[in-house]
């Protein structure tokens, strides 16, 4: 098993609560073929960065486990000056006539009104659609539809993905809810977490957004790897592992 489907199984199990007692673990692990060897090896990583605490014969959960989904309502009032340093950054990446694809998220609404090139906009997002229809500049907006989700104003699976995948696109904008430690991308729903990978593939160039509250955290669903992607988009206030130094874009 591959470790990124490895540590998603067992982040998952330790999603539910804040202790756990190792034989516990130990024999849920075991059950989806992991070796105790192998596991421990996993759980000591997960303490060194900081997600957890090995006791004696006990694990203690911490609170950087980024589980649960905010309303996309609820995010729209966080951190929005963050994400106005963001939105105005990614501006240097946007070039006339551009084809973008934007994803879902309020980071990604901030950085579509602030578009001031004359491009055209595919997007997933019915509130991106909406803020990029207000924009003047930006001459053309495809909304790819599909299954609608209330919680973040996306459209998700197959037919929206099916619909993605006649498009062309140059570059892909995506806003992410974790960083962890390895590099490794999270959002919180697997089905938008799925049409994203997709687009990223099909982008020449793969820009993400995250503002510095989101670095050194595990989310639900782990989707993309830092080190395939050629930006990111953050803050000064970030503290961020050597390895993505040459991505960072403030």
């Amino acid at each position: 098993m591959h470790k990124i489907e490895r540590q998603k199984i067992l982040l998952d199990f330790l999603k539910q609560k804040s202790f756990y007692n190792m034989n516990d673990v130990k024999d849920y692990m075991n059950s989806h073929q992991v070796p105790y060897i192998t596991l421990r090896r996993d759980l000591k990583e997960l303490e060194e960065q900081g997600i957890i605490n090995l006791s004696y014969g006990g694990i203690n959960v911490l609170n950087n486990i980024n589980q649960n989904e905010e309303t996309r309502h609820t995010k729209a009032n966080l951190n929005t000056n963050l994400k106005n340093t963001l939105a105005k950054t990614a501006q240097q990446l946007v070039k006339e006539n551009d084809v973008i694809f934007v994803g879902a998220g309020t980071t990604c609404e901030a950085f579509v009104k602030l578009i001031t090139k004359e491009i055209k906009v595919i997007t997933n997002s019915w509130y991106v659609y909406k803020l990029a229809r207000e924009n003047c500049y930006i001459n053309e907006v495809i909304l790819l539809g599909g299954k609608y989700r209330d919680q973040s104003g996306a459209f998700i699976g197959s037919f929206t993905e099916k619909a993605l995948k006649i498009e062309n696109f140059s570059k892909g904008f995506i806003s992410v809810n974790a960083i962890d430690f390895n590099g490794n991308l999270y959002n919180n729903n697997e089905q938008e977490s799925h049409l994203e990978t997709l687009a990223l593939n099909m982008a020449q160039e793969k820009v993400i957004l995250a503002d510095s509250t989101k670095f050194n955290v595990i989310g639900y669903d782990n989707f993309y790897q830092a080190k395939d992607v050629d930006w990111i988009i953050t803050d000064q206030n970030v503290v961020i592992i050597e390895a993505l130094q040459p991505k960072i874009k403030y």
